[in-house]
């Protein structure tokens, strides 16, 4: 009897055991939207024309970034920011497990999706989330320590989220199970996430009607990172390929334990603590552009820079991005086969030039860049620095803007970035994100 009583305290020792590791492992598929794999791929398009299509996006998250949403009613704050999307990620919702389309964005609080019973919702080629279907799904009650900023009664809390373009989602805030897929293969699923249940919605949020919701990463304590909280070690972590799309290849957003850098050539840099918004805002002291500091004073930045998968490209305020092109064009007019491009045929806030004799020898010519952070340098080598065409045209990859410096998608790719809630803080270190995958 004893050595049967030890076999079943060992066995359950051991599937305690698995689970830690399994959790310790969660992971989910970023898919970027110029990837064939994306159900957003559009086959037709010439690199130039997607590259148009990121601008746009970019454009729009950054028009409302750095301005707070005030709601007429008490709900949660909202960033209005335009949600096509860059990256998507796919999750199973309720039980049995549902997929579900998210765009990752890790400038919002709230992760949201259509639920039926609807009022109105937009057009999305999954089938509504049918509560009724979900033996795990239930309201979430006003004693729920997220319930604050929301409104509730004695049945539960109801939100509402406004985008830019007139996007919004309205609803009730629910509890349901989450299933991520893992790096042991084996699903694991989260119970009790709080979500909402949108069923008053407005607006396209991505193409081809995909994605179904938002899977909310910001700082805000309902977020969906934060939910996780000491589950994942409080951090999460990404490795974002190139994106030519002939050859893009998928990476993880991965969490815990799995979201760490590996050897000894991590730099870190604190989150700004004194914006009014939960972003990821780093303060940025200076940039260097082939290797000379362009000497930025103190107050360029005064909202900071920030740190957005979600924009494909980088922006710089309007002081800070006549300097870079000055530079550029002093840079430049040392090659005799090198013009600037002006007019039409280029985006309107955009650096771009023609090398009229194209060698792949003239492309490593181009200059680096630094992001000086504080306390750390964010490198960004001539290949994330620019983005290249067919023919000699290559473009400078970060745009003219009033006010917004935002550190993008394409600044970022092969480093391995992780988002540490706990110490508030993110680090950083070069990568070859292609492996991500295995």
């Amino acid at each position: 009897m004893a050595k049967t009583i030890n076999l079943v305290i060992i066995c359950l020792f051991f599937n305690l055991l698995s689970l830690v590791n399994i959790s310790s492992g969660l992971r989910l598929k970023l898919t970027h939207r110029d990837s064939p794999n994306s159900p957003l791929y559009e086959r037709n398009l010439s690199d130039f024309d997607r590259f148009n299509k990121n601008i746009e996006i970019t454009k729009a998250r950054a028009s409302n970034f750095f301005h707070q949403f005030k709601p007429q009613n008490v709900s949660l704050q909202a960033p209005l920011t335009y949600h096509e999307t860059i990256y998507t990620v796919d999750i199973g919702l309720g039980t049995p497990a549902v997929k579900r389309t998210f765009i990752f964005d890790t400038g919002s609080h709230l992760t949201w999706t259509q639920c039926k019973p609807c009022i109105k919702c937009f057009r999305q080629k999954q089938p509504l989330f049918d509560v009724k279907k979900s033996v795990s799904y239930k309201l979430m009650p006003r004693t729920n320590k997220l319930s604050k900023g929301f409104e509730c009664n004695h049945i539960g809390c109801v939100y509402g989220v406004k985008y830019y373009s007139g996007q919004f989602s309205t609803g009730v805030l629910s509890l349901e199970d989450f299933t991520f897929g893992t790096s042991a293969g084996v699903p694991r699923r989260i119970l009790n996430m709080v979500f909402g249940c949108g069923m008053n919605n407005r607006g396209s949020f991505g193409e081809k009607n995909v994605a179904s919701g938002i899977l909310g990463m910001d700082k805000e304590p309902v977020s969906f990172a934060r939910q996780l909280g000491a589950r994942i070690k409080n951090r999460f972590s990404y490795c974002l390929t190139n994106m030519d799309s002939r050859k893009i290849k998928e990476s993880y957003l991965r969490f815990g334990e799995e979201a760490v850098i590996k050897g000894r050539n991590a730099r870190s840099t604190p989150f700004l603590r004194s914006t009014p918004h939960a972003h990821y805002m780093l303060k940025l002291t200076d940039i260097s552009i082939g290797g000379r500091k362009l000497g930025l004073t103190q107050g360029t930045f005064p909202e900071g820079c920030l740190i957005d998968s979600g924009s494909a490209i980088g922006l710089l305020n309007e002081n800070t991005f006549l300097k870079v092109e000055k530079f550029l064009t002093g840079y430049f007019s040392r090659f005799k086969n090198v013009r600037r491009i002006v007019g039409k045929q280029v985006p309107k806030g955009l650096i771009c030039y023609m090398n009229v004799v194209p060698t792949g020898s003239f492309f490593a010519n181009l200059p680096n860049m630094t992001y000086h952070f504080e306390g750390a340098d964010f490198d960004v080598p001539w290949e994330n620095s620019f983005v290249m065409f067919a023919k000699g045209m290559f473009c400078f990859a970060a745009m003219k803007s009033r006010n917004a410096t935002i550190l993008g998608a394409h600044q970022q790719r092969n480093v391995r970035v992780v988002y540490d809630l706990k110490d508030d803080k993110l680090s950083f270190a070069p990568e070859d994100c292609s492996r991500d995958a295995t």
